[in-house]
């Protein structure tokens, strides 16, 4: 069976009787209208790739029928009977946008060729309008996308530059983290942050409802130079432990902890966005820091 609906329009219920049971025969769907007015109106509520039509009718005639069809549902293609005078209706509905014609009287196998031709001109048109509707979602959508993180380019900008004007950690980096949490919502996030003068680490801020561990079940936080799967026990399912660095010196270790699988990965653009311009404002606190230092102790 063909599952395409074939819409016959003729108003002599012999001529559509004998042709729906030789077109079903072969495996066709077919449907009837008894006129142009009933078949406008089928056509209102469904969708017929193609439609075979007499031209000759009372009424709504064949090429009225074909032009209303035309403007109502432009990928119906219609393929009109025609029997009487000459070759002119033909012609003339072929320019008014018939798909193709057949004269009467006409084999089975005629009226067979036309119609498999149609339905398969119908099926590539309908992958064409499907490609076409895909290709403008994605651009809708790679659209939305790139407004979006140009939106969050200018958020994290504009943190990076509120950040300028802080001389303690905890202030610097609450913003960062508040949009961290906002943005990609983990259950629990911890920040540990070096010593340089003493080699050791420290919580910087710990947060969610688990219990984080000591320090010590870290290891060496400084040879940890790419983000990676947290292998160390933090009570949360799923987590990441994300270096924030600049070359070779440690500015900071974030861990992050999810309870269930999530979809954040350390490779988010998003994600990196945020990480580097962390990695920026602490840097530059760092080095205001480093500067002070060495002011006041001159020697």
């Amino acid at each position: 069976m063909i599952p395409e609906p074939i819409l016959l329009v003729d108003d002599e219920g012999t001529v559509r009787s004998t042709l729906r049971e030789a077109l079903t025969r072969h495996g066709y769907t077919v449907e009837e209208a008894d006129s142009g007015e009933a078949a406008l109106a089928m056509v209102a509520k469904k969708h017929y790739p193609v439609i075979l039509t007499d031209l000759k009718m009372p009424g709504i005639s064949g090429l009225e029928l074909l032009i209303s069809i035309r403007e109502k549902d432009p990928s119906s293609l219609c393929v009109v009977i025609t029997g009487f005078a000459t070759m002119e209706a033909a012609i003339d509905a072929l320019k008014k946008g018939a798909y193709d014609f057949i004269k009467k009287p006409f084999q089975t196998l005629e009226l067979q060729v036309v119609l498999d031709r149609a339905l398969e001109h119908a099926r590539l048109l309908k992958k064409v309008e499907n490609y076409q509707a895909d290709l403008e979602s994605r651009v809708m959508t790679r659209t939305w996308e790139l407004h979006a993180f140009h939106e969050e380019v200018l958020r994290l900008n504009a943190l990076l530059l509120a950040a300028q004007n802080e001389i303690e950690l905890e202030p610097l980096v609450k913003p960062f983290l508040d949009h961290l949490r906002t943005r990609f919502n983990p259950d629990g996030w911890a920040l540990l942050v070096p010593d340089t003068r003493t080699d050791s680490w420290s919580y910087l801020v710990k947060t969610g409802e688990k219990a984080w561990p000591d320090v010590s079940a870290w290891g060496d936080l400084a040879a940890i130079h790419e983000a990676q799967e947290c292998t160390v026990a933090t009570g949360y399912s799923d987590g990441f432990v994300v270096p924030l660095r600049h070359g070779d010196t440690p500015l900071a270790m974030l861990v992050l902890g999810f309870d269930g699988r999530s979809s954040f990965y350390p490779s988010d653009r998003s994600f990196l966005l945020w990480k580097r311009q962390m990695e920026s404002a602490l840097l530059g606190l760092h080095r205001a820091m480093a500067l002070a230092r060495r002011l006041a102790d001159p020697a």
